[in-house]
């Protein structure tokens, strides 16, 4: 009987190890912790706005005396995405200036569905320097709301920027699209702007 019983507890003993190496859906880490695998996250749909690619400016231009102040930028330390992005020569401006970029459309279907519209922008130092603060506004005009503006603050070298829209906001027949730039103090030098990119 004692033979019967030990060969019982060894029989139990090698189930209870293999059930615990039979743990699947997780990662080993330093020091035999096992962790859960993350589970992957939707970021939402997205859609390519203006990456100047197709080396314009995308419908992009300036309006009165900036009207010849927008163009296409080849300079590989000024791109994030691709080999191209606008330039925007933004000498001379100063506190709120909503003719400096424009975009008359077409636009996507997309458009007046997003949730975000996210860009890299790069700032060279000495076109900011001294500046108390520089600001970039997206503004939408359309029939849902004719001036819709949101606004991120710049600095100097790459920002990524992230303009939340709220629902509803932009529904609609999109009019125009600006770029709008505000200042404490007045540009000395070019914006680049790329890879603009909308979600919804």
């Amino acid at each position: 009987m004692r033979k019967y019983g030990l060969l019982a507890v060894a029989v139990l003993f090698l189930a209870v190890v293999f059930s615990g190496c039979a743990t699947t859906g997780g990662t080993e880490q330093a020091g035999g912790t096992a962790t859960a695998a993350a589970a992957p996250t939707g970021s939402g749909n997205k859609v390519n706005l203006w990456n100047f690619e197709s080396k314009t400016a995308d419908g992009w231009a300036g309006n009165g005396k900036w009207a010849e102040r927008l163009t296409v930028n080849t300079d590989p330390k000024f791109v994030k995405e691709g080999g191209f992005s606008l330039k925007i020569d933004a000498k001379g401006c100063k506190g709120w200036e909503q003719n400096i970029a424009l975009n008359g459309g077409p636009f996507p279907e997309q458009f007046a569905k997003l949730a975000s519209l996210t860009m890299d922008v790069y700032v060279p130092k000495e076109s900011i320097k001294g500046m108390e603060y520089a600001q970039i506004f997206l503004v939408v005009s359309g029939s849902a709301n004719s001036w819709y503006q949101v606004q991120q603050g710049i600095k100097e070298g790459w920002n990524s920027l992230e303009y939340k829209i709220e629902p509803g906001a932009i529904d609609g027949d999109i009019w125009k699209v600006y770029f709008v730039f505000n200042s404490g103090g007045t540009f000395s030098g070019p914006v680049y702007i790329d890879n603009v990119v909308g979600t919804y």
